[in-house]
């Protein structure tokens, strides 16, 4: 398939699937779906480009400190003052 048959809409729904994808949550279908178009699309293929190169950014930062004890737990009880549950 080239990028002149594919259309407007599949470009869309692969895009809107990219994060899906790449967190590992899509069906083997869908998956197949998504590598097949980015096989085959350059344009969808940059997204994902963008999106992986993001992802492995986030994943690779440091903590430039450790939060201290009084911000966890100012955030568990602002939590648990909306209904949050730890168990």
């Amino acid at each position: 398939m080239t990028m002149s048959v594919l259309n407007r809409d599949d470009c869309e729904s692969i895009v809107r699937r990219l994060w899906p994808f790449l967190d590992g949550k899509l069906t083997d279908a869908d998956r197949e779906i998504v590598v097949d178009h980015l096989a085959s699309c350059t344009e969808c293929r940059s997204h994902f480009d963008f999106a992986k190169a993001f992802l492995e950014a986030v994943h690779g930062l440091q903590p430039s400190g450790r939060a201290d004890d009084g911000l966890r737990t100012r955030v568990i009880a602002a939590l648990a003052k909306e209904g949050y549950s730890d168990g």
